[in-house]
């Protein structure tokens, strides 16, 4: 028992010490590990340094053997000066790391973005024929300075 504080508060020190990373947020609760089309995740970060880059980056953690190994995802950026930017982007599990049937990709969205300093939303969800991605347990969103 003892060991396994020690651990997570290692781990916890360790990750709480990364200067690079600005935002991150990773959610667990995935009703019936089926991420819904209008299960649209949303993410509101502030950037407090200008004149630097930064990536972006869509997390995923789903079940090892998903049906769905590519698929689009919309999103949406609401900047500071009020601009709205859209895009789609083809996630792909592929090439994921995994311990056991848990599977987990860091997707990167956007990289060396300059962004102005200022609160920034962003949302995103899947686009499928069946209208969810199956196999899909956890979902977030992190960013980082990038050098």
């Amino acid at each position: 028992m003892k060991k396994a504080i020690v651990s997570i508060f290692v781990m916890f020190v360790t990750l709480s010490c990364d200067k690079k990373q600005v935002y991150s947020d990773f959610e667990n609760d995935i009703e019936s590990q089926r991420w819904n089309e209008k299960d649209v995740k949303t993410h509101d970060f502030e950037i407090l340094e200008d004149a630097k880059n930064y990536n972006v980056f869509i997390e995923i953690s789903h079940v090892r053997g998903t049906e769905m190994d590519e698929f689009p995802i919309v999103y949406e950026i609401s900047k500071p000066d009020g601009t709205l930017e859209k895009a789609e982007v083809m996630m792909s599990l592929k090439k994921t790391e995994c311990l056991g049937d848990i599977c987990d990709v860091k997707f990167l969205v956007k990289e060396k973005v300059q962004l102005n300093k200022g609160k920034y939303t962003v949302r995103f969800s899947p686009k499928s024929k069946f209208g969810f991605v199956p196999n899909i347990i956890g979902l977030g969103l992190s960013v980082e300075i990038k050098e």
